[in-house]
């Protein structure tokens, strides 16, 4: 992910374009997975959503870098059987991706890595709630892949895969990773497309 948004940068910049921003939100379906010693749990998928804004730096005409800082929530959650309550893990993070970025007729495709700074984590189960920041790690890398188009009026939608690369668990003998899937909109001021 890094390589390709180096060779992003370093593509066709005596042809620079110009630079817009926008402001983006949407839904998440976020999951985890997790595995420990001697197995692995399988969570249903919990729905969130998250909000905030980009950067379009063009570097040529259909190429360009794009840096965005957004608030996601992401976790997980398991049905309750034999009479156990539900339980839901609910994480907060703000995101700062950095995405080489494919552009054509308002056509887009996106590439690149993103750590997510984690603001709360909290783990529900029934009526009972615990705060387990101290549990969980600070930062989450995490590589994302997705497709956009973008109207000549600037208003857009995307839609994009987020791969947990690294363990956000400080708890021993555990690993475990963020992956959500995010539909959204966004508005480019002075789009270009």
């Amino acid at each position: 992910f890094f390589a390709i948004t180096v060779i992003a940068l370093s593509a066709g910049t005596a042809q620079a374009q110009t630079t817009t921003f926008g402001l983006k939100g949407g839904i998440t379906s976020a999951n985890i997975k997790e595995k420990f010693d001697g197995g692995s749990v399988s969570l249903t998928s919990k729905i969130g959503f998250y909000a905030g804004a980009f950067a379009d730096i063009g570097i040529s005409e259909n190429f360009g870098v794009q840096p965005e800082l957004f608030y996601s929530a992401l976790g997980a959650k398991q049905k309750g059987t034999d009479g156990d309550p539900d339980m839901n893990l609910n994480l907060g993070y703000i995101n700062l991706p950095v995405l080489a970025k494919y552009k054509n007729n308002g056509f887009s495709a996106f590439v690149g890595p993103q750590i997510g700074y984690l603001l709360s984590a909290k783990f529900k189960s029934g009526s009972q709630s615990q705060d387990i920041k101290d549990n969980t790690k600070s930062t989450d890398v995490s590589g994302v892949i997705g497709v956009g188009y973008t109207l000549t009026n600037g208003f857009g939608f995307d839609a994009r895969y987020q791969l947990g690369l690294t363990n956000i668990s400080k708890e021993s003998g555990e690993n475990v990773k963020n992956n959500a899937f995010m539909v959204g909109i966004h508005y480019r001021f002075n789009s270009n497309k």
